[in-house]
C-alpha cells in the first residue's frame, strides 16, 4: 500500500486499484499527484481497473477534471475502466453538469464500483 498527502491510500490486489481519497478539499496539484501514481500502477504493475473512493472528498476544483480526463485516454489504450465511488452531491453534479459521468461511472460504494469494474473485464 502506497501512501500519498495528507493520507491518501492507494492499494492494488491483481489488476484492480482504488484510491481512497483523504482530502476534503481536492485540489488540481492533488489530483495530478493521484493520477501520477495511478499511472506508476497501470504501467508496471498491470493494473486497468481503478475505483477513487471519494467518500470524504467535499469539494473538487474543476482542473481536476482535466487530470482524470487526460489519465481516462492513456488508460483506455490498454482497455482499462475507472470509476468514482460514494461521491458526495458537490462532486456528483460536477461530473454531472459537464456529462464526465458517463465517461466515470458514478457507484454508491466501492464494493459495488470493484464488482462492476471486474464484472465488466469478464
Amino acid at each position: 500500500m502506497n501512501m500519498l498527502t495528507e493520507g491518501t491510500q492507494i492499494e492494488q490486489v491483481n489488476n484492480l486499484v482504488t484510491v481512497a481519497v483523504a482530502d476534503r478539499e481536492l485540489t488540481g496539484l492533488q489530483m495530478q499527484e493521484i493520477v501520477c501514481e495511478l499511472v506508476q500502477h497501470m504501467r508496471y504493475e498491470n493494473a486497468v481497473y481503478f475505483v477513487l473512493d471519494m467518500s470524504k472528498v467535499e469539494f473538487m476544483a474543476s482542473d481536476c477534471l482535466g487530470c482524470l480526463v487526460t489519465f481516462l485516454s492513456d488508460l483506455e489504450q490498454m482497455r482499462g475502466r475507472i470509476g468514482l465511488a460514494s461521491c458526495r452531491p458537490n462532486v456528483a453534479f460536477l461530473f454531472k453538469v459537464t456529462r464526465l459521468d458517463t465517461a466515470f461511472p458514478l457507484f454508491e460504494d466501492v464494493e459495488e464500483a470493484c464488482q462492476e469494474l471486474a464484472h465488466a473485464s469478464v
